[in-house]
């Protein structure tokens, strides 16, 4: 039994190896770190751009030696981020404590990309396309330090919509570790452009989310 289970486990090595030579798709896994901002409405506190993180899965398919079409599926989380104090007032004392919120909207994100390689081996390659993306939760973490220690999630979805819509666009690096397998680092820039405030929002503002991202990723 198990040299028929290592005679078959071989087969389909072999068989998937030459598939993957002969064939023009290439399938990858990858993940990184997002610097996302919000943009279009007025905030009541200094916010700053966040850093988190995403990652997902690709596949891409071969058009001739410098086109491909390559598409991503990803966990995309976007965060702004902003610092404050507040105080703590009593009959006998008068203290400040640190406070720290983090709005997050977390996407699975699909872009559609045209892929263009370069140089004289293909290495270097820049990217663009359209993506989709759609709102899995949003909200706002509230984190205290100081005398009021406390951590808080407040959830706000039903005041995003749950589509957005942008543009995509990235240069990036491969490193060829074999005829079927390559490592490449990327950095892309993705502008949404849908107003993904609905209208019941407290401020009546609109909202739109833009992030950089640097992605580390495997092809097979």
């Amino acid at each position: 039994m198990k040299k028929i289970t290592l005679f078959l486990f071989t087969i389909t090595l072999i068989t998937f190896k030459t598939t993957a030579q002969e064939s023009k798709f290439k399938f990858g896994v990858q993940a990184g770190l997002t610097y996302s901002s919000f943009r279009g409405y007025e905030s009541f506190i200094d916010e700053d751009p966040g850093f988190s993180y995403l990652f997902g899965i690709s596949a891409q398919y071969k058009l001739n030696e410098s086109l491909s079409l390559r598409a991503d599926l990803d966990y995309d989380r976007k965060t702004q981020t902003s610092k404050g104090e507040g105080a703590y007032i009593s009959n006998v004392s008068y203290d400040r404590y640190s406070i720290k919120t983090t709005n997050y909207l977390n996407y699975i994100t699909l872009p559609i990309m045209l892929k263009f390689s370069f140089t004289r081996n293909k290495s270097f390659y820049i990217n663009g396309g359209p993506y989709l993306g759609y709102l899995l939760k949003s909200g706002w973490k509230y984190k205290t330090s100081g005398i009021q220690n406390s951590d808080e999630n407040l959830e706000d979805t039903k005041y995003r919509k749950s589509m957005d819509f942008g543009v995509s666009a990235g240069f990036g690096k491969e490193f060829k570790l074999n005829d079927n397998h390559n490592i490449y680092i990327e950095l892309r820039e993705n502008l949404g452009l849908t107003d993904i405030a609905k209208p019941a929002m407290p401020t009546d503002q609109s909202m739109k989310t833009n992030s950089l991202n640097l992605i580390a990723g495997f092809t097979f």
